[in-house]
């Protein structure tokens, strides 16, 4: 087992720390190990580097695949922080290759499962006395949310508590027996933007921007404006707030795009013909907010 630097070439700044593991090494001290470098120089980054940590792991499926574990540190505008790299643990213990004439569905739940597993290991190492101390250290400061991913999402480790946060609904189908739901092109397209018939599409991006805007965001100013990317109309953001400028982002998350989309859909469904829209939201002292909006001037 040891560590090595390799460099990202197409994201210069995020260089991989890569642990590798011998083929008959054992998985468990390695976790052990990667925990440590990953908490003892996260606690170096600033709070606003470290939101959030999310965990993902590529698990070899076919013989030409490549198998790793990634953790990345995010930051309050919900972008990968600039200030550290990826960690990398490449270890032949992620391959789960796919049996001849296995079908999609068995293979997913057999994936689901194998992941679940190793997620289970790499918790147990968390907890243990020598890297549990480190956690409480990054943690004592500002809580420190895990995500861990999985074929359909994400969902939350939970640390110091038995058990996981809630899986994405497609795995609880799986793990149940049963094959996910076919996908309707229609309930994608609203999902999370008209839960119900009396929720409208500028009540949705409200409550979809105060979700993403980090809990320091007591007033948020938001602009939409109508574009062409790549031949094709597109939306642009920009998300801030007066009293934090540098956490300012112009990258939204999928549910803040589809609850947008669907607001300039309805207000110019033509392409072009959408003025641009400023809307700004500030907290009460009940922690209500007000909501404004106001064109902002000529497509």
């Amino acid at each position: 087992m040891r560590w090595i630097e390799e460099p990202n070439n197409n994201f210069p700044k995020w260089p991989e720390h890569v642990l590798l593991l011998d083929q008959n090494e054992p998985l468990a001290p390695a976790w052990v190990d990667y925990w440590k470098r990953i908490l003892t120089e996260g606690n170096a980054l600033p709070r606003g580097s470290r939101f959030k940590l999310n965990i993902e792991i590529y698990v070899r499926t076919f013989e030409e695949d490549t198998c790793s574990a990634t953790a990345k540190f995010y930051n309050s505008a919900n972008r990968q922080a600039d200030e550290i790299g990826v960690y990398v643990l490449r270890a032949g213990h992620f391959t789960l290759l796919q049996e001849k004439g296995e079908d999609d569905t068995t293979f997913g739940r057999r994936q689901l499962v194998f992941l679940l597993e190793h997620y289970k290991g790499l918790k147990a190492a968390l907890r243990s006395a020598e890297v549990w101390t480190l956690y409480e250290q990054i943690n004592s400061t500002q809580p420190l949310p895990i995500k861990l991913a999985t074929t359909n999402g994400w969902f939350e480790m939970i640390p110091d508590k038995d058990g996981f946060g809630d899986l994405p609904y497609e795995d609880q189908e799986l793990l149940a027996g049963m094959e996910p739901s076919k996908p309707d092109p229609m309930a994608q397209l609203t999902a999370g933007v008209l839960s119900t018939a009396k929720t409208t599409a500028i009540e949705e991006l409200t409550a979809a921007l105060i979700q993403f805007t980090p809990p320091h965001f007591k007033n948020i100013h938001c602009t939409i404006k109508e574009g062409v990317e790549q031949g094709q109309r597109a939306l642009f953001y920009k998300i801030e707030c007066p009293e934090f400028p540098d956490d300012a982002t112009s990258d939204v998350n999928d549910r803040v795009h589809r609850a947008a989309t669907l607001l300039v859909q309805q207000m110019a469904p033509q392409p072009g013909t959408f003025a641009g829209v400023a809307i700004q939201l500030n907290m009460q002292p009940d922690g209500s907010w007000q909501r404004s909006v106001q064109s902002i001037g000529s497509a």
